[in-house]
């Protein structure tokens, strides 16, 4: 028997966060031959989500949707059914352009000469992507931790949607297909929530434990390249450079990186990547440590000063972290506009560890203080191990180093950290 979304949110569990993937309510019909971005919810729509909220009451506790127009009246609308003042996040994994598009225009083809039921079944079965999309297998994987991520306290945490985006992800998730009598219709979504070290995920009949383990696959990394990408500098860029860094977590935690790291490779390819930026109405913010900082399409964007080395692989065995060693060579069209992926070896070791590993040697062991927070940094966020070997390490170094550059350390930690789990108090409580 198919079970209705207010069904399933009767059995989910009510002392833990759970995900609602859900779509929005009903919308006027879609102008022939556009997207219909600005089309809106019918009177009908917005009573009908008033009436959800209601339902929901004191359990949704968040609000997050796509920035389409029918999406954030939809949230809002369940915000004052449920009678709480709940702020509504606008949220482009949503859509606009969504977890499975990197490239709104190029993806815009797709609808040239099919219809939207066609390019929702490419989308539940075939894993060759379609233009201006990542694979639908790394778009749900990476949705799927998301929401469940974002979802950080005991509740409901709505997420507002669109009809494709829930039945590619659930049908990538639960290996099951669905056929077009199963897509959602409006007000209709899948529940999810964290159990031990599964998603569980309900959509009417469908009750599936997803547990792919996270991972840095080539394929993966190049899909979050693209749509990270996309969105900052745009993927016909004309410098040629690095995202390179530990951006790349996000694949294994869920959550927006902090930061993305481009490292231009060429004095002129720099000025090209801050032209870019620039042209494109980035915000340039104080600069932090050796780059420019830049603020674009909610991202952090830093531009390191450094254009050496010029080898993709170079630059990896340039960072302290195996989980920092990933990165992607984006080349411009005039040298084949291809982006080349690169994994150190260290980082899948680290993965399939769960431990926070170090590089041998350490290239900068100048600024180990900094390295140091940045494994328990690591280690806070993914649930890794390995803390003991990497501060016994990085100590003997700070131990060896006589009271001058004892200090030198610690004045490095001051300008290039981030600050906190208790390095820079615990250096100097062992200073000379």
């Amino acid at each position: 028997m198919t079970k209705s979304l207010l069904e399933l949110l009767d059995v989910a569990p009510r002392d833990r966060p759970v995900a609602v993937l859900l779509r929005h309510a009903a919308r006027g019909p879609l102008p022939a031959g556009a997207g219909g971005a600005d089309v809106p919810l019918t009177p009908a729509g917005v009573r009908a989500s008033k009436a959800l909220g209601a339902q929901l009451g004191e359990r949704l506790v968040a609000l997050h949707c796509s920035p389409l127009v029918r999406c954030a009246t939809t949230a809002a609308a369940l915000g004052e059914g449920a009678g709480r003042d709940v702020e509504v996040c606008h949220d482009r994994l949503l859509g606009d352009p969504g977890a499975y598009v990197y490239d709104s225009r190029r993806a815009g083809e797709n609808w040239r000469g099919r219809t939207h039921a066609d390019v929702m079944e490419h989308l539940v079965t075939h894993d060759t992507p379609l233009v201006g999309m990542v694979s639908p297998r790394h778009g749900a994987a990476r949705l799927a931790r998301h929401v469940v991520a974002q979802a950080d306290r005991p509740g409901i945490h709505a997420f507002v949607t669109h009809d494709v985006l829930i039945t590619t992800t659930v049908s990538r998730l639960s290996g099951r297909p669905l056929g077009r009598a199963e897509w959602p219709g409006f007000l209709d979504g899948a529940v999810l929530w964290r159990e031990r070290d599964a998603i569980r995920m309900h959509y009417r009949d469908i009750d599936h434990r997803w547990t792919e383990r996270p991972r840095l696959d080539p394929g993966a990394v190049a899909d979050f390249a693209r749509w990270e990408l996309a969105r900052v500098v745009g993927m016909d860029c004309p410098a040629d450079f690095f995202l390179a860094g530990g951006a790349f977590k996000s694949l294994l935690t869920g959550r927006a990186p902090h930061d993305l790291d481009l490292w231009a490779t060429s004095e002129d390819d720099r000025r090209a990547l801050v032209g870019t930026l620039e042209s494109r109405g980035a915000c340039r913010l104080d600069r932090a440590a050796f780059a420019d900082v830049f603020q674009i399409g909610g991202r952090i964007v830093e531009v390191p000063d450094a254009i050496e080395p010029s080898t993709l692989a170079a630059r990896l065995a340039r960072f302290d972290l195996a989980l920092s060693a990933v990165g992607v060579h984006h080349r411009p069209r005039s040298l084949g506009g291809t982006l080349d992926v690169q994994i150190h070896p260290f980082t899948h070791q680290s993965v399939e560890w769960r431990e926070v590993l170090l590089l041998d040697p350490l290239p900068h062991p100048k600024y180990a203080l900094s390295t140091l927070e940045r494994v328990r940094r690591y280690a806070a966020e993914l649930g890794y191990s390995g803390l003991q070997a990497a501060a016994a390490r990085i100590w003997a170094i700070f131990d060896a180093a006589d009271a001058e550059e004892q200090q030198r350390m610690i004045n490095r930690f001051d300008r290039t950290a981030r600050g906190g789990f208790g390095v820079r108090e615990e250096a100097l409580a062992r200073r000379r």
